[in-house]
């Protein structure tokens, strides 16, 4: 915390102003607890569920291209809309700052912005071809990446350097 108040001070005298993250672990709580609970924020609807999340898509959405998106294969949706819709949910749903939607995907078993992102398009779109969402193996296979993900590092762990202090002989 002294580090992040003395890169603040060094950036206000260097006139930068002070960043924008720049909030307290308590400020944050305090943020992250009103959001949640807001219907609108930034003057943009915050769905409150997954058929609300829905709802909304379809109904900001062009019906062109909600055809367009609802005949494409899911393999080539999962990661292909990502840094379009996907960017666009992550930032007006406030999916990092908090938000009833992040808040209820984060009950529901998916903590990371990105995963949200990832699992609402991939449900969308099976919702919009009368497929089951299967939800929760959406979380499975996040689960899975991540237990995958953390053992390739467990696996890669190097020490870096062993040292052994002498003993003192009294």
């Amino acid at each position: 915390m002294k580090a992040f108040i003395k890169l603040s001070l060094l950036l206000v005298s260097l006139g930068m102003g002070i960043p924008v993250f720049a909030q307290t672990p308590e400020e944050y709580q305090a943020n992250y607890a009103k959001r949640i609970t807001q219907e609108m924020i930034n003057g943009v609807y915050i769905p409150s569920d997954l058929d609300d999340a829905f709802s909304e898509l379809v109904r900001l959405s062009d019906p062109k291209g909600i055809a367009e998106f609802k005949g494409a294969p899911e393999d080539s949706i999962r990661r292909k809309l990502h840094f379009g819709l996907g960017r666009w949910m992550l930032i007006n749903w406030g999916f990092e700052e908090g938000s009833r939607m992040s808040h209820y995907m984060k009950g529901r078993g998916v903590s990371l912005p990105d995963d949200m992102v990832e699992v609402i398009i991939i449900t969308w779109h099976r919702n919009l071809n009368g497929r089951p969402i299967k939800f929760e193996d959406e979380v499975a296979i996040i689960e899975k990446r991540k237990a995958d993900e953390k053992a390739k590092r467990d696996a890669q762990k190097q020490v870096i350097i062993l040292e052994k202090k002498p003993h003192k002989e009294k």
